[in-house]
């Protein structure tokens, strides 16, 4: 059936940007509830009329239905949606806090594609869905062929909102985003590639210029139309056809950034030779120093590479303008970035850190190959200059400064009026890479401002996550807890062994080359540690077996000892129903306290990977016996069917059967000894998604504090997440909101690490921990700390245990 509001997209022209998907603007329920159907225990829509316009209305009963994961909205469409990039939908919901996230789906066949994102203030908002953070359900037929579009609000806090929604648009902007077309690869590369893409386009929307996430499929059907820019973040199997496309693109005009890989006929194109596939030892990719060709270019950016992929020019007035540099500051000789009159070639992939110098470097290129887009991120620069931390506005950040009573801070806000002047001059007279060059320099006296102006609380725990184990210079312990302990922080959590590895002489689990090459990284981090006055609470990985030796995966294997999904597909997690991998987890953690003075033991993948595991004959035996009941249709009674509340409730008390045997026998060995895990950011969803209770852990008193992964971009995101959790918690045990400084869900600047941090301590945390400690975020993040948050020593709020 078609509706008035429903548009056709089949093509789009690069002079319409955006085109509506749904207005919502129906002329009653009875319209709007024959487009939008709802399920799932969610109320039926309706119609209401605001600012002299009409709009869909719907409740989201999380307080009245507190079974009710989800409100589901589902319309029947046929829609190319091929070409667009970028999906935005405008609504607002009467209680923010109700709301944990919203999900697009659009249906394609027998699969499905989708994309959260968080409500990042109260009032209308617009929320974007680049393609490239679409995942696939099932295996959908294309994005050409969709014939369902779904809209759900899943749970945040106990309560009941109204929702309304106002328009769903498909954007189509002048960079592209080339990803590989879903259901191509289901693999890790395939997850690293929309990953990278993702990178790209948060730096790309920070410029103010977004992106449109084009399949490579619909690439090769001449999708990229009349953009600009096609980027090619990371697309390590890329089809002819689709390499065809993009060449035709090129002779078009369009102009193609390629990162890392080059095939040979778009090296032609773009006025390259293909060379090799180049690994070199840690360390030797470190920098890239830049020749000033090119306006607003930084002088040098920070990249931990460990391989690229050689260049050289040859046509279309190709050079090299950027350089490998080592750790050391030697020059490697090797090509880091060339640039012609086609394109540019990136040596390797575009990582995330140096962040602010990465954003800068991918303006000064992006404005190179394609200048029109000068004006857009000079005007989109001087947008974002007075956002800094949790404000948003110059009158509140003059007010925060004004409150700390800070003479520097005071002189740093002075001096950034100023630059804001010259910035708006600059853009005035056209001079766009200068007007952006004085905004960003604005921007930087306001974030010192603001930095010394936070204040420093003297109970505090100040903590940070190190994946690595080998903190943030591999090899110098000192020199990470030296500077860690400058920055004002107090606790480091030491990622020091998994579910089959160790980073030191154990004798449980099989050491890996990290201690083969470095040495007991326990010892070197407690020795460092201690010296400097920092807490050392080290950080197991538990059953997950994704870096252990492939003999010891697979001897587990034989035992029976490795979890199975829902469909009978092994997984390489060990089952932690299993009593002998009870035991591995418990005994291997309890090691680490017998041999090591440490200050505390940390958890983490403290859980089931997710729903569908795990659900081995082991585990059928095992239910059965502890539950009392017969599973006469294994697995399905228990995934789907009558059996499956029991079968949650029986997954959590695995998990905290393990909790709190390693809880018990480790205050035994040393009765201050602090255990504490790594948990899942939203509750109860997390009890069934992955059989973790951390409330009942924190109720119980198997833990002496939690970390919950708060990880977002959106500030009342992270605010409605803590406020949860201190709420569930109830006193139990100090909180230490997790910051996602560079995680999988966000990548924050020094300023907004340094707000959440303010907000985790405003709405009454414990203190907070960082994610994820190396060399770029302690370097970034440490001297600004310094500056006002770590200002005063702290002592973290448990000790006083």
């Amino acid at each position: 059936m078609t509706l008035p509001s429903l548009m056709l997209l089949v093509a789009m022209g690069a002079a319409a940007h955006e085109k509506a998907i749904d207005a919502f603007d129906y002329a009653g329920a009875a319209a709007a509830r024959q487009a939008w159907v709802a399920s799932d225990g969610t109320p039926a829509p309706t119609v209401v009329e605001h600012s002299g316009r009409k709009m869909l209305e719907f409740e989201a009963p999380f307080a009245g239905k507190p079974d009710l994961p989800r409100t589901i909205l589902d319309r029947d469409v046929k829609l190319d949606l091929s070409v667009p990039g970028e999906f935005t939908l405008d609504l607002a919901a009467e209680n923010v806090e109700a709301v944990g996230s919203v999900n697009l789906y659009f249906r394609s066949g027998g699969g499905w594609y989708s994309a959260g994102a968080g409500l990042h203030k109260t009032g209308w908002q617009t929320l974007r869905f680049s393609k490239a953070s679409f995942r696939t359900e099932q295996k959908p037929a294309g994005w050409h062929k969709i014939d369902g579009i779904r809209i759900s609000v899943w749970r945040g806090q106990k309560k009941d909102s109204r929702v309304r929604l106002a328009r769903l648009a498909a954007k189509y902007h002048d960079v592209a985003l080339v990803i590989p077309a879903a259901g191509s690869r289901d693999d890790g590369e395939s997850r690293a590639a929309l990953d990278t893409a993702e990178t790209v386009g948060s730096i790309l929307s920070e410029l103010g210029l977004g992106s449109d996430a084009v399949e490579d499929t619909a690439v090769a059907r001449g999708a990229l139309g009349d953009r600009l820019v096609a980027i090619l973040a990371y697309n390590p199997e890329i089809g002819e056809e689709a390499v065809q496309g993009l060449v035709r693109f090129v002779e078009k005009g369009g102009k193609v950034l390629a990162c890392y890989q080059l095939p040979a006929p778009l090296a032609k194109a773009l006025g390259f030779d293909r060379a090799q596939y180049l690994k070199e030892k840690a360390g030797t990719f470190a920098q890239i120093r830049f020749d000033g060709e090119i306006p607003g270019m930084p002088q040098s950016v920070k990249q931990a590479s460990w391989n690229i992929t050689t260049a050289k020019p040859a046509g279309h007035n190709a050079q090299v303008v950027g350089w490998w540099f080592n750790e050391e500051g030697k020059p490697t000789n090797q090509p880091a970035l060339l640039v012609s009159d086609r394109g540019a070639f990136f040596t390797h992939i575009i990582l995330s850190d140096d962040y602010a110098a990465k954003k800068q470097m991918l303006a000064a290129l992006l404005g190179k190959l394609a200048s029109p887009l000068w004006e857009q991120m000079a005007r989109s620069e001087s947008e974002q200059v007075v956002r800094v931390g949790h404000l948003d506005s110059l009158g509140g950040l003059e007010q925060f400064v004004k409150s700390a009573r800070n003479s520097a801070a005071a002189e740093r806000l002075e001096a950034a009026a100023k630059a804001m002047e010259a910035a708006k001059a600059k853009y005035a007279d056209r001079q766009y890479p200068q007007s952006i060059e004085s905004a960003r320099k604005a921007h930087e006296l306001l974030v010192e401002a603001y930095l010394r102006s936070m204040p420093s609380s003297v109970k505090e725990g100040r903590a940070w996550w190190n994946h690595s184990g080998t903190g943030a210079y591999p090899g110098d312990w000192d020199r990470t807890c030296k500077e860690l302990a400058a920055g004002g922080f107090n606790m480091i959590l030491p990622n020091m062994l998994w579910g089959g590895l160790a980073h030191y002489p154990s004798e449980i689990l099989p050491q890996s080359s990290t201690y083969q090459e470095l040495g007991d990284q326990i010892e070197q981090c407690l020795k460092a540690a201690k010296k400097y006055g920092l807490e050392v609470h080290v950080w197991k990985v538990n059953h997950n077996l994704s870096n252990a030796p492939k003999d010891f995966i697979e001897k587990l294997r034989r035992e029976g000892r490795t979890q199975v999904n829902v469909r009978g597909e092994p997984h390489d997690w060990i089952c932690p129903s299993h009593p002998e991998n009870q035991k591995l987890e418990r005994e291997s953690m309890l090691e680490v306290a017998r041999k090591y003075d440490v200050d505390g033991l940390h958890f983490d993948y403290i859980r089931y990977p997710d729903r569908e595991l795990c659900y081995c004959d082991g585990c059928r035996e095992r239910f059965q016996a502890n539950a009392g009941v017969k599973a006469a249709n294994w697995p399905q009674d228990c995934y789907s069917g009558p059996l499956k509340d029991k079968y949650h409730d029986w997954r959590c008390e695995q998990i905290t059967k393990l909790v709190a045997s390693v809880y018990q026998e480790a205050k035994k060995i040393k009765p201050s000894i602090q255990i504490s895990a790594a948990v899942f950011g939203s509750y109860p969803d997390c009890r069934i998604s992955v059989g973790q209770d951390w409330v009942q852990w924190a109720k119980a008193g198997y833990v002496d504090f939690l970390c919950p992964m708060d990880y977002t971009d959106s500030d009342q995101r992270f605010i409605n997440l803590v406020s949860e959790q201190l709420r569930l918690v109830e006193g139990k045990v100090p909180l230490y909101s997790g910051i996602g400084a560079t995680s999988s869900s966000s990548t924050l600047p020094p300023d907004r690490v340094a707000g959440q941090a303010h907000h985790a301590r405003a709405l009454g945390a414990a203190g907070f921990t960082i994610f994820n400690l190396s060399q770029g975020t302690l370097e970034a993040i440490g001297p600004g700390f310094a500056l006002g948050a770590g200002l005063q020593k702290a002592v973290p709020v448990h000790a006083k245990k």
